[in-house]
């Protein structure tokens, strides 16, 4: 007679070959509800062949009362009450590649290999959907970092009225690898189908618009490039600015004494003290006119695409808006440069630049109607609501 340990580790070796054939196709399946279900019944049977690795007697979940985690050699699944049938399962997580899921995609996999549309370089979202079902309700998308994509999701509805349920299939990313896989079956509502295609549908409306700003290699903004009519302007004494700009139309005082304004046909220069020596230093400009050239010859009415060429781009970026380059530790610390969707239509592109003095200095481009309206120039400082 064979050992009892023996049967079982023939037993086990079986219920593995059938996880690994669930899916026979050499590409990754489609995914809907039914293809879930399908699986999912093939591998309850399969699970009831293997034993737990963890003590049965200890599996109860405490978190989540009448369920129990199980962990397997392969993972762990979740199951309510003291079966594994199909109707018992709650949750998978695969973390072998011993085990293939419905569409035959298996942990240790490229993400790129299981695609079944282009991977998304960036987004300005954090989710990009990949697509939506042709019938029924269901659709995949990709959740999205600044390092790329770290997670995929394909949703799908299965089933009418009470017995309707949600499958989600969730593949987590690490350098462009599948490092886990995850399926979650849940009781859903029509309504809930319904709402969440429409979502996904309104995101993917958005997201392939006509790109504004393309991809280049230009340099980002610098102290050595951020110049007005061709000499600095920021911090610099005002009768240099004067003697590029012209005389103003009109002086005027800001209140309480903390410096002045001038007012030109086209553009307002903002002007402060320095506090050890009482020398009066242009703070900022706000420019409207096209006949002022600002940093890298930025100018008003130049057109979206031309004013983001101007600077580096790191990726193609569209009406959403997104990061057109990033050096500094976060979004918002320099150098770094975006393009901002805001509201009414209006889009804005910013940069920010770290001075030789440790002062950060801020370019923004207002955009209607795909031109530059106006431009500011000023320190970060002194920027209203962080816009």
């Amino acid at each position: 007679m064979m050992k009892k340990a023996t049967i079982q580790s023939i037993l086990v070796r079986a219920c593995a070959c059938v996880l690994l054939l669930c899916a026979v196709s050499a590409n990754a399946l489609a995914y809907n509800a039914q293809t879930a279900a399908d699986w999912l019944q093939q591998f309850a049977k399969a699970l009831q062949g293997f034993v737990p690795v963890n003590d049965p007697a200890m599996t109860a979940d405490p978190a989540r009362a009448g369920q129990r985690l199980l962990e397997y050699e392969f993972g762990t699944v979740l199951v309510r009450g003291e079966g594994v049938q199909m109707s018992d399962i709650l949750e998978i997580d695969i973390r072998s590649p011993q085990v293939k899921d419905c569409r035959n995609v298996c942990v240790g996999m490229p993400l790129e290999e299981t695609l079944e549309s282009r991977l998304p370089e960036y987004s300005a979202s954090p989710l990009y959907v990949l697509g939506t079902q042709e019938a029924g309700y269901g659709w995949s998308w990709a959740y999205l970092s600044e390092n790329g994509v770290y997670g995929v999701e394909y949703i799908a509805y299965g089933g009418e009225g009470a017995s309707m349920k949600e499958y989600t299939l969730t593949y987590v990313i690490e350098s462009g690898v599948i490092t886990a896989i995850r399926m979650k079956i849940a009781d859903a509502l029509l309504a809930q189908a319904q709402e969440g295609l429409e979502t996904a549908e309104e995101i993917a409306s958005r997201q392939d618009s006509e790109v504004l700003i393309a991809k280049n290699n230009a340099p980002m903004l610098t102290q050595e490039n951020m110049l007005v009519m061709g000499g600095e302007a920021l911090g610099v004494p005002v009768a240099q600015l004067v003697a590029r700009l012209g005389e103003p139309q009109s002086v005027q005082t800001l209140p309480q004494g903390t410096g002045r304004v001038l007012v030109y046909d086209g553009a307002v220069v903002t002007l402060g003290f320095n506090e050890y020596t009482g020398e009066e230093l242009v703070r900022a400009l706000s420019v409207n006119s096209a006949a002022i050239e600002g940093p890298n010859r930025l100018k008003v009415g130049m057109d979206v695409g031309t004013a983001g060429s101007l600077f580096r781009a790191d990726s193609d970026l569209y009406a959403r808006g997104g990061t057109l380059y990033l050096e500094g530790e976060a979004l918002g610390e320099a150098p770094y440069g975006e393009l901002m969707a805001l509201d009414q239509g209006e889009l804005m592109l910013r940069y920010a630049c770290l001075l030789e003095n440790g002062d950060t200095a801020m370019l923004q481009a207002v955009i209607q109607d795909d031109v530059i309206t106006y431009w500011h120039l000023m320190y970060a400082d002194d920027v209203q609501g962080g816009v």
